[in-house]
């Protein structure tokens, strides 16, 4: 019963050589047509694109041919199953010489012959010369068309969310449930959880290497905008960020209000980086814990202590009169 409800959700036809091809019945003016004109090549490859999702299926670019000032005269699109994967032939040479392990990724190529071709004539517009609607294989059913790339997109508002997650440590996947959640179904996404993946994966690759100036100079711009914030960094021999000491104004406002105790601690080395994390606490009349600062050191040694105990000691401390106002 399931494989007939999906085979409904598209008409079935046989060629006379005994093929089984499938099609989907579509409002007719959004399904090319061979001898179509488009203005451009981008608005012929768009009404594909909307065609593809209505009637679900992926659709990916095969070839062009242009001319020698790079102007595209032949565009040919396919459904994403087309053709069929090709097998390396490894041969029988057998090295000692350690191989790289590659993934094993299954292909849903089935040779499907739907296609479209664009031509562009003598006035530089693109004409439909070839439209091949007919796939070899049964086409994507309703609840499951969302989910086509044609019908993804991770905008704007999607990456915003997976950045805001990842400030509080929420990982792609969570963010992905939350987001969900927030818009009734993994159906109303957008997008897929993968696709979640990729852009914080691609986020962390482009940090990579100048994560520390990131901080340093966001840290700097806090610092020439508000002049009761308190930032001092040091680098090592190699110009690697040894240690990092800060205290904006409302933690030394909570200091000179509730310093009569400060507790000093130094967590083990979690993070990514072996960062040695350092804050400075006490208690609020509230018997509640603020913080008064905080640092990061690379090493735990007396230099380091001394070097955090001192910016401490320079940073502590704001106007008096500044605090009765601002209270």
């Amino acid at each position: 019963m399931e494989d007939d409800a999906w085979q409904r959700e598209c008409v079935m036809d046989v060629t006379p050589g005994g093929n089984e091809t499938w099609v989907t019945e579509c409002d007719p003016n959004i399904k090319p047509a061979q001898g179509q004109i488009f203005n451009n090549l981008d608005d012929g490859i768009e009404f594909y694109m909307k065609y593809a999702s209505i009637a679900g299926f992926d659709v990916r670019r095969s070839s062009d041919k242009k001319n020698r000032y790079g102007a595209i005269l032949r565009k040919k699109m396919v459904c994403s199953r087309e053709g069929f994967k090709e097998t390396k032939n490894t041969g029988s040479v057998v090295s000692d010489a350690p191989t790289k392990a590659r993934r094993r990724r299954p292909s849903t190529r089935v040779g499907c012959m739907a296609r479209i071709v664009f031509k562009r004539d003598k006035t530089g517009r693109y004409v439909v010369t070839t439209f091949e609607e007919a796939h070899t294989h049964c086409l994507c059913e309703e609840s499951y068309k969302p989910f086509l790339k044609v019908n993804r997109k991770l905008d704007v508002g999607h990456q915003q969310f997976i950045t805001n997650c990842s400030k509080v440590n929420v990982g792609a996947s969570k963010s992905f449930d939350i987001y969900a959640e927030i818009v009734g179904g993994v159906e109303n996404v957008g997008c897929t959880q993968q696709d979640f993946k990729n852009y914080r994966r691609e986020v962390l690759a482009y940090m990579q290497g100048r994560d520390a100036q990131m901080v340093i100079s966001k840290y700097l711009d806090i610092k020439s905008d508000y002049s009761d914030m308190y930032f001092e960094y040091e680098a090592n021999e190699k110009d690697q960020l040894a240690r990092v000491f800060w205290a904006d104004g409302v933690a030394r406002q909570k200091f000179c209000a509730f310093g009569d105790v400060v507790s000093f601690d130094a967590t083990y080395k979690t993070n990514r980086y072996s960062l040695v994390f350092v804050p400075f606490t006490g208690v609020d009349n509230h018997k509640k814990c603020v913080t008064f600062a905080a640092a990061l050191i690379a090493r735990e040694d007396v230099e380091s202590y001394c070097w955090v105990l001192r910016h401490f000691k320079r940073g502590r401390c704001v106007n008096v009169i500044e605090l009765l106002v601002d209270y």
